[in-house]
């Protein structure tokens, strides 16, 4: 199994296992920074995008050490560790088990529609293929949905529908 790797630099997207007492916009943040990288690492894997794509998203949101593990995808497991990440967040927001459910699905559901946006980009320049991602990341900083657990899943279905419009669907 993977471990969630944080983000290095300081930025909008805080790293998860470091953010004590992090408010759920900064959580949600780091989660759709570490899974841009992850996506981006994944489609660079499989021959679908050059290294702009991660150079400009890790210039936006900072690094982040994930590899992908061909043997994780091999056995058809969470190749983007989203088990790990909704566990740190719950872990941190003080979450029941149905709430990190709802996380874990909400990180679901925004993974998929950020694939289909960086993977149908893949060989656009840099900027414009990370461009939906961090327009989700400015969707989940602003909005004012409150705060814990819910707060978070509340960021991640906008940041989710907005991704989805922009992917036409």
């Amino acid at each position: 199994m993977m471990t969630f790797i944080g983000i290095n630099q300081a930025s909008a997207a805080l790293p998860i296992g470091q953010a004590s007492g992090a408010v759920a916009k900064d959580l949600a943040a780091a989660a759709i920074g570490e899974i841009g990288h992850r996506l981006l690492a994944w489609v660079g894997a499989s021959g679908g995008a050059s290294t702009s794509g991660a150079a400009s998203w890790s210039a936006s949101v900072g690094a982040s050490d994930f590899r992908p593990d061909a043997s994780e995808l091999a056995r058809g497991g969470d190749v983007y560790d989203l088990n790990g990440l909704a566990s740190s967040i719950a872990g941190q927001t003080g979450a029941t088990p149905t709430e990190e459910g709802d996380l874990r699905r909400a990180l679901e559901d925004f993974t998929r529609a950020a694939v289909v946006q960086v993977a149908g980009l893949a060989g656009a320049d840099g900027d414009q293929q990370v461009a939906g991602l961090r327009t989700a990341l400015d969707v989940a900083g602003s909005a004012d949905v409150g705060e814990g657990a819910s707060g978070v899943v509340a960021r991640l279905e906008l940041a989710t529908r907005g991704l989805a419009a922009a992917n036409g669907g």
